[in-house]
């Protein structure tokens, strides 16, 4: 596992990746679609620069809007329009915060297993609950993600 420094890094680079990307407007058309037309190219001009058909423009943009385009082909057809395609994992949520929904997660369902922990008084399950948080958010062991969590569920108590 990289060690905590390095993960910090990481989680910076993808927290400021994600603010980002929270203002890029994404074109109802599509990416390919959007690019040709802005620079008043026609699917003909694109597929000669690329090599293929205009029939295979027209399919790459179809497949864009599908979710069903590849990275290579979206690629090379920014590459044929003198553009540069990017792509990124952004978290939905500051990566702190992801780590800290999991880590609350993971301690709730770990208490189920915790000899006597429904008999505790509230202040101490809310204790051992805090404190597991902590420790599995300093140790993150092997399991840590094990656990399935979805801190945008609006119901979700995390």
């Amino acid at each position: 596992m990289e060690d905590f420094i390095q993960r910090r890094r990481l989680a910076r680079i993808v927290d400021q990746a994600a603010k980002s990307a929270e203002t890029w407007p994404t074109p109802e058309s599509g990416w390919i679609s959007t690019m040709r037309r802005a620079l008043g190219m026609s699917a003909d001009q694109v597929a000669r620069r690329k090599g293929v058909s205009r029939n295979a423009v027209y399919q790459a943009e179809r497949s864009e809007k599908d979710g069903a385009v590849s990275l290579k082909q979206m690629e090379r057809l920014a590459d044929a329009m003198g553009g540069k395609f990017v792509y990124a994992i952004v978290p939905k949520e500051p990566v702190e915060r992801l780590k800290y929904a999991q880590a609350v997660a993971t301690a709730q369902e770990l208490s189920r297993t915790e000899d006597g922990f429904s008999s505790w008084s509230q202040e101490d399950q809310e204790d051992w609950l805090d404190d597991k948080a902590a420790e599995l958010l300093h140790d993150m062991p092997g399991y840590f993600w094990s656990l399935r969590t979805d801190i945008s569920d609006p119901n979700s108590d995390i």
